[in-house]
């Protein structure tokens, strides 16, 4: 049996918590999520580190939790921050020890979903203007993931049902049963 981990990547607000959830329940593993990690580490909301520390010391932690998460010798969910990729030594990390799995949706599906989040750092301000923003500093760099998934117009059910029928999905599980 081989021991990895299933990691959730993506723009904010694309489902990964959500999407974690359901395939944790149906796994039975555990869903540890990196942002929850970083803010029980260092007793703060990640909205106050952003304010009081800035992004260059939030990612730093971030690195620092993902890979600690990473080692587990637990099979596990792991959800990220949106922003995780954008640190090479993350990508990295995540290549070596689990199956990543990048969830995406239109820009207009995001700021649908989070027109009402105010815990969002990086949304301070135009909100459609800064996800659509963001989300063109990022374009390519979650396509390093080997499964794809698009969250929009699809329930949760849809969704995990599209990843269990994946074939690099399915060799994943039968390498982690």
């Amino acid at each position: 049996m081989t021991i990895r981990q299933l990691i959730l990547i993506g723009f904010m607000g694309t489902g990964k918590t959500t999407i974690g959830s359901a395939i944790a329940e149906r796994t039975g593993w555990d869903q540890v999520d990196i942002d929850h990690q970083i803010a029980e580490a260092v007793g703060k909301e990640i909205r106050e580190i952003f304010a009081e520390e800035g992004e260059d010391a939030f990612r730093a932690l971030e690195s620092q939790v993902l890979e600690h998460v990473l080692a587990s010798p637990v099979s596990q969910i792991v959800t990220t921050g949106g922003g995780v990729v954008t640190r090479p030594c993350n990508v990295e990390i995540m290549k070596q020890r689990g199956l990543t799995v990048a969830l995406t949706a239109e820009p207009e599906t995001i700021i649908d979903r989070l027109r009402a989040d105010t815990s969002r750092p990086l949304l301070a301000g135009d909100m459609e203007r800064n996800v659509r923003r963001l989300m063109e500093e990022r374009a390519g760099l979650y396509d390093f993931a080997p499964v794809r998934l698009s969250t929009d117009g699809k329930s949760v059910e849809e969704i995990v049902d599209e990843l269990w029928a994946h074939p690099v999905f399915q060799r994943f599980l039968a390498e982690n049963d």
